[in-house]
């Protein structure tokens, strides 16, 4: 899974007469030329100072590099190189310099004359040259690029003359740099509370010397429309007819006027059409729409993950100028589906329960299960094809359909996109606009106006692309007054208001009328646009999406999770695993107190808000400087995130189906934060920098199961309430409930209760209700001296249908805290391992049997070897378990075996049988935090 190297972009060139001039070796100098090394490009600053071992201290995350190399960015730099153009190649009407992408305030210099400059690292740019340049072989290429530091800081002076956007600096506990709202750059970049301030220069993405006469193919936008009503069940050999729109935008050779010439379109095998064309131009540019109608039975529908398979089409098209000297081509994948984010009223006899906000997806309603995407390096080059393809396999092989492409990282990359349209996942598009008031002076819209155009002409055709969303927490922000703009709010939302809705919105709606376009993340949807785009209470819980964080109350109990509409972000911290930390770390810093601890967490409090989370359920271990309390430590941090985003995720899915009297529910979304790290510290990840999975991404992959069955206690009446989530689309006859009675002191259950229930299709519904005295003699069979029954026992329970065969995941409920169990120390090892095997998962599959002699919670196998479980995290409540291990690459039983870790809860304990709650110096009430954060 390694993937730390520079990434060689995928390039679609244009099929001209003339190649493009070709470019000597690049060379990386600051403006004092004290530093002069070989450069890559595409590439940028840090990764090429880093290849030189001008960063001599290590890897870019090595301890406390992120403040060691933090001088990088503060200089100015040029890549520098010569280019080798011919006569031929001048003869054009039109030669242009054509970057995809330059990170971030850049002038661009041909034989020492200025051509263009760049202020967005999120926009293309083409700069003619013709007339700079001369057929020579030795034409100098100069990329100045300002200091991200500098040209930031300047544009804050220059807009604060006027009046101060806020906010003006980060947190302190960021570690990072001020000013990241004035320049339209990856914000993260500047850090954030889960990763690292790096900011970048560079060429980060393709560019090109291109020469033409007429028109070259930049971008082709696609859209279908049914002819026929789709069905709303999933119906496989269903295939309706499609109306269909091509829109081809092409570069022109000319400022205005006509281009003639002959455009062929074809999709796949399906259709191929020839247009004879007269292209208007206007600006350099010119769009082609050509409309055609695809017949019943000629495509498959694309569909979300989980929910069928995912057809891809090719679409081409191919241009020749009039006399056919000249061509350009482009090919995109296209797939045929329908998508819409339903917000009709819930009760259109009651309008004050608010509106729903959910997704259809071929006219059939899908709960949205998935996570949140944050960019996976840094250093967006040093992300490769095959990370990226490891990232998004993991989130469709825990069920998830949905990711959101978080508003202050960057828009990804061709390839990210192109997985997720081949795995069905579907992505919430965020708008690179996160947690600031920003600026709205004319040069700053202008450029906020080509980054639009750029990437909405770039994304567009995807299938997976399920909604644009124009900013993350902004408009919470400014209601809340998160960066004290109360008391000139009105300013502040005209500002709003001329960015995302006046500027953005009419811009993403003109060039994609697909699709919905939602101003914010958190909102309340229309209610939000009809209450003049601030609404007194975004986030409301009846209508759009909630955003939502306690890290005070009980997260295992769930009491303070809102029954929204839609879950956009929630989550909870924990630490990467040992194996991940021991990379950027050294033997000093193995304590969860020490400052290199403190630097990697950027979250403010972070560290006593997790050790308050841990402390509620498990014995924080120990404080005494020894390697096992500080893997301890790490261990039940994952175990304390997983468990916390198990009981929510249960709680948003099983309010899919129903409302309570205040008209909160029908919850139709739940995407937790985050699915990936940026770098090794703690954050909300379920997936380590690298690639780990966590404890929680194995529980994700049970709570986001198609059919789950989850509980709800009733505490004064002693009942429990047996959920199913049923996603299929049938339901189950005669099925049965199964529940468990344990005791932590014995194996096996100590009663067991069966009821034959009724499962709904497509729906949550409550299936049984259980008497925890009456059925499950709780209070009998639980009795242990002074210890509450609920510290005796757990439940544990499943779903059969009417064969027997289980149809979820077992699913599990602690009824108190572990700390204070009834449990004796489990002495968890890992017995035979066979294999390997091939499998649909891997080539090297090993069967590995694991052994207790006690209940074992929280079971956690771990090896160095590249690879993942079948399963991980899990409760022991019987001698033995199978899991299974699935190789990245070719290894041995051996290898397997001797690389194999087990350890379980009681294992981070210091005395085998801890019958007494444990107190210790580091334990932490809520008061304490409380008293901080609201002081």
């Amino acid at each position: 899974m390694s993937f730390l190297k520079t990434w060689v972009w995928a390039v679609v060139i244009a099929c001209l007469l003339h190649a493009p001039a070709a470019a000597d070796p690049w060379t990386l100098s600051n403006d004092d030329g004290s530093f002069t090394v070989g450069g890559q490009v595409p590439g940028g600053v840090y990764s090429d100072l880093l290849a030189a071992n001008v960063l001599s201290a290590g890897d870019l995350y090595y301890r406390y590099n992120d403040l060691n190399y933090r001088w990088v960015s503060k200089e100015n730099w040029t890549y520098s190189s010569v280019l080798n153009v011919d006569a031929d190649v001048l003869s054009h009407a039109r030669v242009a310099l054509v970057f995809e992408g330059l990170d971030t305030a850049a002038e661009v210099f041909i034989n020492g004359r200025g051509i263009g400059k760049s202020t967005n690292m999120f926009a293309r740019y083409v700069f003619d040259v013709k007339n700079n340049l001369k057929a020579s072989s030795d034409n100098s290429i100069d990329i100045w690029f300002e200091s991200p530091l500098e040209y930031s800081k300047r544009q804050y002076d220059i807009q604060s003359a006027d009046y101060v956007v806020p906010p003006k600096c980060l947190p302190a506990a960021y570690q990072g740099e001020c000013h990241a709202n004035h320049i339209r750059k990856m914000q993260s970049a500047f850090s954030w509370d889960w990763g690292p301030a790096f900011p970048n220069s560079g060429v980060w993405k393709n560019w090109k010397l291109a020469a033409w006469s007429s028109l070259i193919v930049s971008d082709i936008l696609f859209s279908a429309v049914p002819t026929s009503p789709l069905p709303s069940v999933p119906d496989h050999s269903f295939k309706p007819g499609w109306n269909v729109t091509v829109k081809v935008w092409c570069d022109a050779a000319v400022a205005s006027g006509e281009v003639l010439g002959n455009l062929t379109i074809t999709l796949g095998e399906i259709s191929t059409t020839n247009h004879r064309v007269t292209a208007q131009v206007t600006n350099y540019e010119a769009v082609l729409e050509f409309n055609l109608v695809l017949s019943e039975n000629l495509v498959d529908l694309w569909w979300p993950n989980g929910y069928g398979a995912q057809p891809l089409y090719q679409l081409t098209a191919y241009w020749e100028n009039e006399n056919r000297r000249e061509n350009s081509t482009k090919a995109v994948k296209v797939g045929f589906r329908t998508v819409e984010l339903n917000q009709d009223y819930v009760d259109l006899n009651d309008t004050s329960k608010g509106r729903h906000y959910r997704v259809y997806v071929n006219n059939v309603f899908m709960f949205m299960k998935g996570s949140n995407w944050i960019p996976a390096h840094i250093l967006p080059e040093m992300v490769t094809p095959e990370y990226t393809r490891d990232l998004l396999q993991a989130a469709a092989d825990v069920h998830m359909n949905c990711l959101r492409v978080w508003g202050g990282g960057i828009y990804e990359t061709d390839v990210f996109y192109e997985i997720a349209d081949e795995l069905g996942i579907l992505v919430w598009e965020d708008l690179m606009f996160a947690c600031s008031m920003y600026p709205v002076n004319h040069d700053f819209l202008d450029t906020v106006k080509k980054e639009i155009v750029t990437q909405v002409r770039r994304l567009q055709h995807h299938p997976s692309i399920l909604l644009w969303a124009s900013n993350n927490e902004n408009e919470k922000a400014l209601r809340d007054n998160w960066y004290g703009t109360a008391l000139h709010f009105n300013l502040y939302k005209e500002d709003y208001i001329t960015l995302y809705v006046d500027t953005i919105r009419p811009l993403v709606l003109e060039l994609d009328d697909s699709r919905s376009f939602v101003v914010s993340s958190p909102s309340n949807g229309i209610k939000s646009e009809n209450d003049g785009y601030i609404s007194q209470n975004p986030g409301d819980r009846l209508y759009g999406d909630v955003h939502f964080y306690d890290y005070i109350s009980d997260a295992w109990i769930g009491g303070s999770t809102p029954i929204a509409r839609f879950s956009s972000e929630y989550g909870f911290q924990s630490w990467p695993s040992f194996i991940t930390m021991r990379d950027v770390t050294i033997e000093e810093d193995w304590d969860r107190e020490s400052p290199l601890m403190y630097h990697r967490q950027h979250h403010p409090l972070g560290q006593q808000e997790l050790a308050l989370q841990i402390g509620l359920h498990m014995h924080l271990p120990a404080h005494d400087g020894s390697l096992k309390a500080y893997q301890d430590y790490l261990y039940l941090s994952q175990v304390h995130q997983a468990v916390a985003i198990k009981v929510e995720t249960e709680i948003y899915r099983r309010w899919m189906s129903e409302i309570n009297e205040k008209g909160e529910g029908y919850t139709s979304g739940a995407l937790y934060w985050q699915l990936d790290d940026i770098w090794q510290g703690a954050s909300w990840a379920s997936i380590e920098y690298g690639g780990r999975w966590k404890m929680l991404h194995y529980y994700a992959k049970k709570m986001f199961s198609p059919v789950i069955i989850t509980s709800s206690f009733i505490e004064d009446e002693n009942l429990v309430e047996m959920y199913v989530v049923n996603e299929r689309f049938h339901n189950m006859t005669d099925a049965a409930v199964v529940v468990n009675l344990h005791r932590y002191n014995t194996l096996g259950p100590v009663k067991t209760v069966k009821k034959s229930v009724f499962v709904e299709t497509a729906a949550s519904s409550l299936v049984a209700t259980f008497s925890m005295d009456k059925d499950l003699d709780l209070f009998t069979l639980c009795k242990e001296g002074l210890y509450d029954v609920k510290d005796v026992c757990f439940l544990t329970y499943t779903l059969l249908d009417n064969e027997g065969v289980l149809v979820a995941p077992e699913n599990y409920h602690l009824l108190g805290k572990p700390k204070d169990a009834y449990i004796p120390h489990a002495s968890v090892q890992s017995g035979d391992i066979t294999g390997p095997v091939a499998t649909s998962q891997s080539n090297w599959t090993f069967s590995v049997n694991v052994k207790t002699d006690s209940v074992a919670l929280f079971v956690w196998l771990e090896t160095e070897l590249p690879g993942v479980f079948s399963d991980n995290g899990f409760l022991m409540a019987q001698e033995e378990a199978q899991v299974h291990f699935y190789a990245v690459k070719k290894i041995t039983v051996e290898d397997l075996k001797s690389s194999l870790t087990v350890k379980s809860l009681t294992d981070t304990y210091n005395q085998v049988y801890p019958f007494a709650t444990f107190h210790e110096n580091r334990d932490i009430h809520p008061n304490d935090i409380r008293n901080v954060v609201f002081a």
